[in-house]
């Protein structure tokens, strides 16, 4: 059977394009079997053409493959897809390059706010003092920088009472009573008697601390037997305990208690201001700090007193941490944009954002916030000026020694440049409020128009594989059928070749 004839045999089975195109190479595979071309699609159809002929040139009836010959038509209807796959492919690299810059982003917008923070480091204040082992502080933020001086004649004391020794916490205690009085409330008069079952140790301490008082009752035990300890809840001579009035015992004062502590008060100076303080911890004598007091500034007469300084200023240390932050979170920010722009210099592909405009403009906005100056400010006019410089790629570094100077010798100023409203760090957090609004902000946006480019995508490739799917059927059905037909191909020429022999009996004879 001839190549035409076997063309002529697939054109009449179907009318599909496939099976036209491949009746088309057939015609050509006999002039040459091994002429191929760049496009897989043609190949896979030379490959499928060549099989039928060789199967049709094959008087053995051997057929064709044909799985393999469909699978290789079909190889080449699916390019459309592989395009499709490869566009998915790109968005889904774009949409997770803008999500990795938005977290870039959240996080530069993250470490601005402690440098524009009115309660934070640059409100905030270090203590320090000549002599902690007699005063220490803090301070809150707001407080006023400044230096005070010092001096504590007398720690603030706690008053405390005990009773005299019994041989047990639950020895049987002389009965009586004695009054209790705590600073200037109402004395109290406690029972000592079975009746009110305070006639041990343990039940008066449990008795008296029913009561509330103001003190604390306990039992001590020792090598010299049990103690009722009585401590009071207040420090200072408004927490002073007074025992009077003890009945208990033949003759009175059975308890036998003693006074093993006064409550007084503290007694200091601060900048030359005598203060009395209830408590060790003193508030309110330094706006905004407090005092807490460990020790005397003269510990005898003889001695000379040796008033602390104490020194309040700004905290230099964490507003320079703060801006250091804010330098690397935004060269982090600059870095991850310029490496989704920019064409690799090495392989020339170019960028994973190359092209995208929302991300051009991105980069736009934030420089142009970035390089923002104010007018006057004692000199600190901009981010440069503090010694904070933009390289070419748009990253910044740090001057060290400009940047402590600044904050040693211009605090405030420095300080303005990022919280006044036409500084640097307002002019940022305004930008940035509106680029990273999960609603509206452009790289949500963006994210959300190329997610929507994706879906209709995998939509089309859904619809296009089932569309492949149909194609394979039909194809098996046409391709079983020529694949019965070069089968039966021998005999049919068999009895052509009889019939033939039949109408010319003389030209058989001859032979």
């Amino acid at each position: 059977m001839s190549t035409s004839s076997i063309g002529s045999l697939l054109s009449s089975l179907s009318t599909s394009s496939t099976n036209e195109s491949l009746a088309q190479l057939l015609g050509q595979s006999s002039a040459s079997n091994s002429n191929s071309t760049s496009s897989s699609a043609t190949g896979a159809l030379q490959d499928a053409a060549n099989a039928i002929i060789n199967s049709a040139t094959n008087t053995s009836g051997s057929g064709i493959d044909v799985t393999s010959t469909v699978d290789a038509i079909l190889m080449a209807d699916a390019q459309p897809e592989e395009t499709m796959d490869a566009q998915v492919s790109a968005d889904n690299s774009q949409i997770s390059a803008l999500q990795s810059l938005q977290t870039n982003l959240t996080a530069f917008q993250s470490s601005l706010e402690p440098l524009t923070d009115f309660t934070g480091d640059f409100s905030a204040l270090t203590v320090s003092s000549s002599n902690n082992d007699v005063v220490s502080a803090t301070a809150a933020n707001g407080t006023e920088a400044d230096t005070h001086t010092i001096t504590v004649q007398n720690l603030a004391t706690t008053s405390a009472d005990y009773s005299a020794s019994f041989s047990s916490a639950t020895a049987a205690l002389p009965t009586g009573s004695f009054q209790l009085q705590v600073g200037s409330n109402t004395a109290v008069t406690i029972p000592v008697d079975s009746t009110d079952n305070t006639d041990t140790l343990t039940g008066l301490a449990t008795y008296i601390n029913n009561q509330n008082l103001g003190v604390n009752a306990s039992v001590i035990n020792d090598s010299s037997g049990s103690r009722l300890a009585l401590v009071s809840q207040t420090s200072g001579a408004a927490g002073e305990i007074t025992l009077s009035s003890d009945t208990t015992g033949t003759n009175g004062n059975g308890m036998g208690f003693t006074d093993a502590v006064d409550g007084k008060d503290a007694s200091l100076t601060v900048d030359g201001i005598p203060i009395d303080s209830a408590s060790n911890t003193v508030t309110g004598v330094i706006p905004g700090v407090t005092l807490t007091l460990s020790g005397v500034t003269q510990t005898s007469a003889a001695e000379p007193s040796n008033p602390v300084t104490l020194q309040i200023s700004p905290n230099l240390t964490g507003v320079a941490t703060d801006i250091n932050n804010f330098v690397t979170s935004w060269n982090t920010l600059i870095q991850a944009i310029n490496s989704g722009l920019q064409t690799n210099s090495s392989t020339g592909a170019a960028g994973t954002l190359s092209g995208d405009s929302t991300v051009d403009s991105l980069q736009e906005q934030l420089l142009s916030a970035l390089s923002s100056s104010m007018s006057g400010n004692n000199g600190a006019v901009n981010l440069q000026s503090i010694g904070i410089d933009m390289q070419d790629d748009g990253t910044l570094s740090v001057d060290s020694t400009t940047l402590n100077n600044a904050l040693q010798n211009n605090f405030s100023a420095v300080q303005n440049l990022f919280q006044s409203m036409d500084g640097v760090g307002q002019t940022l957090t305004n930008a940035l409020t509106s680029l990273t609004d999960p609603v509206t902000g452009p790289l949500s946006l963006d994210i959300n128009g190329i997610n929507s480019q994706v879906t209709d995508l995998n939509s089309q490739i859904s619809d296009f594989q089932q569309q492949l799917q149909n194609t394979q059927t039909q194809l098996m059905a046409e391709y079983t059928t020529i694949n019965t037909t070069l089968e039966q191909l021998p005999q049919t020429l068999q009895q052509i070749n009889s019939q033939l022999s039949a109408l010319n009996p003389s030209s058989s004879s001859s032979s």
